[in-house]
């Protein structure tokens, strides 16, 4: 193995793990993967694992991602995202390891949309400010890199609670509602593009920062309604009723940029593969 996925348990790591090749090590922390290494960012050396398993490549998925929490663990937050992450950082600089970076969409402050790489970063919350510090640090330090900024993910298991299983298992009931912003945009990437995104960019050691989403950008509550439409035809499920909402209706402890759509022009321009349309996604599993 040549090449480790750090922080790989998560939700983006789970399709690592169901994809994975036999060059990928993938680590965890609290829960466990089969044939995975635990490894904690907080506690554990990154030289150790680097050299048992004679690393020459890295991703760096580990990161408290949730804006709320990190708001609210200001401490632990800027620890792991910013602290330790700087830190595994150095060491593959000073080991000359290529490495990939997810960063995400929340760098923008949301006022224009379609962002491209060439679009200034203002991050309004504090995760997004720990993610453009790291950015800079990068930028500052190497050139041997690719930071990936990652648009909201979504995946094709119906357990996963993120956008499609979230609709559909709320339309197994009846009478359901649901609150969806007409202002806040973005868009949604299938996470299994993204792993295949990933594979490409270590396997061709792709350099530079690229936005990464889907092929389309949707309102939260235009893409409800899509979806509404779509599941008509399936008597085992209801219509919802999505009800028209601003952003700032709801309650975050940290904000929220409104419209985080991307242009992905730069990155097409990289890749050998058809991006998903959550739409045609859905439509697979309903």
């Amino acid at each position: 193995m040549n090449s480790v996925v750090i922080g790989a348990s998560g939700k983006i790591g789970k399709y690592f793990f169901s994809n994975k090749q036999k060059d990928l090590l993938l680590t965890y922390n609290k829960n466990k993967l089969k044939n995975g290494i635990k490894f904690d960012v907080l506690k554990d050396n990154i030289a150790d694992l680097i050299k048992k398993k004679n690393i020459s490549k890295a991703v760096i998925l580990s990161a408290y991602s949730d804006p709320d929490f990190c708001k609210k663990n200001k401490e632990l937050s800027e620890k792991l995202n910013v602290i330790k992450t700087k830190k595994l950082i150095s060491y593959f600089i000073k080991k000359k390891i290529y490495f990939i970076f997810f960063s995400t969409e929340f760098v923008f402050d949301g006022k224009i949309g379609k962002y491209n790489e060439n679009h200034k970063p203002k991050p309004i919350n504090l995760y997004g400010r720990q993610k453009l510090e790291i950015e800079k640090y990068i930028n500052k330090n190497t050139k041997n890199f690719c930071i990936l900024r990652i648009a909201k993910t979504y995946g094709d298991d119906l357990n996963d609670n993120t956008l499609i299983s979230d609709f559909i298992n709320r339309s197994k009931k009846k009478n359901s509602k649901i609150f969806a912003a007409t202002d806040q945009k973005f868009s949604p990437l299938f996470s299994r593009d993204l792993v295949k995104v990933t594979k490409l960019f270590l396997k061709k050691e792709i350099r530079g920062t690229f936005n990464v989403g889907g092929p389309r950008g949707y309102s939260r509550y235009n893409l409800y309604r899509k979806f509404n439409n779509l599941i008509r035809k399936n008597k085992r499920l209801n219509r919802i009723k999505i009800i028209k909402s601003k952003l700032n209706d709801f309650k975050f402890t940290d904000k929220r940029p409104k419209d985080v759509s991307f242009n992905i022009r730069k990155l097409k321009k990289n890749i050998n593969f058809k991006l998903t349309n959550i739409e045609d996604m859905l439509i697979t599993k309903i």
